[in-house]
């Protein structure tokens, strides 16, 4: 059998060989050890630390879960609030509780239940990028065109088969699964950081149905303070023979040298390196020779990156080239973004979608 990626894992405290197969994942040379967050191996420094934060986290949500709730439904009750208040009000109640409640059902088994203790603040999976499930896989095709949208922009730069993709901050993991199956992917591996998106997008990718709540606060009409959805992959599942799940530093990755021939970043290069030509360094590394980078996102950047380092697309290819690429097309559109059916709310973002190809010598 040809080596597939899970035989060129490595440990990321030592880059030694690591067998991410096995029930206990650790490494012969330094001895750390590896756990995993249901399915998923944690394969980042000080990963026992990591896996305590989430549980934290866990144990923080929903107690503010339960603190929301109570106090929607004391508000509720109070004297001279409007019957339609009152509706309104324990809607958003019930909206609360049940999303906190669901959650709680898909991560508790899989970090091994909540963990009282300081935390540092909320899991950002369930605070800022829940949408991100919802859109990958509850929101009703074909009238939610986003997911559509986003795979013809990399077919519209991307020139062949993908072979062994690598998806950094894969979030969902919706984009690598439509590119899996509909781009000549031979092997599809995923790297994201948030456990609270990794362990449902992992359900749903092996074929599990999950049921999710989308609750809103800004409630036009009682009815609409939430929506249950069921998130499937509509294509039918993949198995961990051809999509693997890590959950992973998208700056300190588990791989060895020229193990991909595709890598893709979706949304991540404005948000995640602070030293982009040193990024760009990694991922020509992480590339077999005349392999390419597809990236997709706008150029927005946190506040806190300097002037000097907010790239223009003209400065990132110039970065590009120098760290060894060959820049190929490239397109700019203006696209919906995570507009939901239950609020009509979003954003509209100017997307940055290219090919860069690996210099083959």
């Amino acid at each position: 059998m040809s080596e597939c990626v899970l035989d060129r894992v490595i440990c990321v405290r030592c880059a030694a060989a690591l067998d991410s197969r096995a029930d206990d994942i650790a490494c012969s040379r330094c001895g750390e050890s590896y756990p995993r967050v249901g399915r998923v191996p944690v394969l980042l420094p000080e990963p026992g630390a990591h896996v305590e934060l989430w549980r934290r986290q866990l144990a923080l949500l929903l107690a503010n879960g339960a603190m929301t709730h109570a106090g929607l439904q004391t508000a509720a009750a109070a004297e001279g609030v409007l019957p339609d208040a009152a509706t309104r009000l324990r809607a958003m109640a019930s909206a609360v509780r049940d999303q906190a409640d669901d959650f709680a059902a898909l991560l508790g088994p899989a970090l091994g239940g909540p963990l009282d203790g300081p935390a540092s603040g909320l899991p950002r999976g369930v605070v800022e990028y829940s949408y991100y499930l919802f859109r990958d896989w509850g929101w009703p095709e074909p009238e939610m065109r986003e997911n559509e949208q986003a795979l013809d922009a990399i077919r519209a730069v991307a020139h062949g088969d993908l072979g062994r993709l690598l998806v950094l901050g894969a979030g969902g993991a919706r984009l690598a699964y439509d590119l899996h199956r509909q781009c000549g992917a031979t092997e599809t591996t995923v790297v994201d950081i948030d456990p609270y998106l990794f362990v449902i997008a992992e359900a749903v990718v092996r074929g599990r149905p999950v049921r999710l709540t989308e609750a809103s606060l800004n409630v036009l009409e009682a009815n609409h303070a939430s929506a249950a959805w069921t998130l499937n992959a509509p294509h039918g599942p993949l198995d961990d023979e051809r999509f693997h799940f890590f959950l992973a530093n998208g700056l300190q990755l588990p791989f060895a040298d020229a193990t991909f021939d595709t890598l893709v970043t979706p949304w991540f290069i404005d948000r995640v390196p602070k030293d982009l030509g040193a990024f760009l360094d990694m991922l020509r590394r992480l590339l077999r020779p005349g392999g390419r980078w597809l990236n997709q996102g706008p150029l927005l950047y946190p506040p806190e990156t300097p002037l000097a380092r907010r790239h223009s697309r003209e400065e990132i290819f110039d970065l590009a080239a120098r760290a060894g690429f060959q820049m190929g097309r490239w397109l700019r559109a203006s696209r919906p973004y995570l507009v939901s059916p239950l609020t009509g709310a979003g954003k509209i973002e100017q997307v940055l979608t290219f090919e860069a190809v690996r210099n083959p010598e």
